[in-house]
């Protein structure tokens, strides 16, 4: 989770102020059905409707769906023959992501807020009290500020250095999964997974390539990315995210983005 959207789908409620573990239970329950029920309409959700034609207001956007045909009855296909909904797994999953969020808030709320809070369980619930709500509020907001703040002193530093527009433009990947990681001599090859990004590039080489921090992006999803001219090429940060956040940090001679 982002720090800048903790109070997101927090809601209030005066009871939050006190540690009852009927109250506890009856919350637990009621989330638990409620992601049961959306849970159960998604999946029973037949794409046809989504892949319907008249729902193209524009004929560009028909021929487009013209076009991916195969891969749409593929899903179709897949869809009539899914196995039964399964609640039970359901459950699991909720369980997984209530234990999650019972991790996430302590790591990522300041102690003087989470010793604040009554019983962590219904915060990871998403209900809090009022006092709770307005300072984590005040939390995010000022996260939003030094992260907009960060991103405009970055965007100034780009502005100020000399590198090809050309690469400026393509060296965004946000959204993108590396894949696969290759070393090739001096240099480094990544191919990247494009389906949830928003470019078809799906290989980057870094050439003659000096790594400075490597936690293992491997399989991580691109989220952020600086880019600086340095005397012999490039740094490059990249920050990707998924089931745990890492970085690579290196230096390279020049950078090489392609469509394969």
């Amino acid at each position: 989770m982002n720090l800048i959207d903790l109070h997101f789908d927090l809601e209030v409620i005066a009871e939050a102020a006190y540690k009852d573990d009927d109250l506890f239970e009856s919350l637990y329950q009621d989330e638990e059905q409620r992601f049961i029920e959306n849970e159960k309409e998604d999946y029973n959700y037949d794409p046809r409707e989504l892949f319907d034609k008249d729902n193209f207001e524009e004929k560009s956007d028909l021929l487009d769906f013209l076009e991916e045909k195969e891969f749409i009855d593929q899903i179709i296909e897949a869809f009539d023959n899914r196995k039964p909904f399964s609640e039970t797994k359901t459950k699991e999953l909720f369980a997984e992501i209530y234990q999650d969020n019972l991790d996430a808030m302590k790591k990522n709320l300041p102690a003087e807020i989470y010793n604040q809070i009554v019983d962590p369980r219904v915060y990871a619930l998403g209900f809090c009290t009022e006092e709770i709500y307005s300072q984590v509020q005040k939390f995010s907001v000022k996260n939003n500020r030094e992260a907009m703040q960060v991103l405009d002193d970055y965007e100034e530093a780009m502005r100020l250095q000399d590198i090809p527009e050309s690469l400026m433009q393509r060296f965004d990947f946000r959204g993108c999964k590396i894949s696969g990681w290759l070393s090739q001599g001096k240099d480094l090859v990544f191919t990247l997974d494009t389906e949830k990004g928003f470019t078809s590039d799906n290989r980057i080489t870094f050439l003659d390539v000096k790594t400075i921090l490597d936690e293992n992006i491997v399989n991580l999803y691109w989220a952020f990315e600086e880019l600086y001219k340095i005397e012999s090429g490039y740094e490059v940060h990249i920050l990707c995210d998924g089931e745990r956040t890492a970085e690579l940090i290196l230096r390279c001679a020049d950078i090489r983005i392609e469509e394969i």
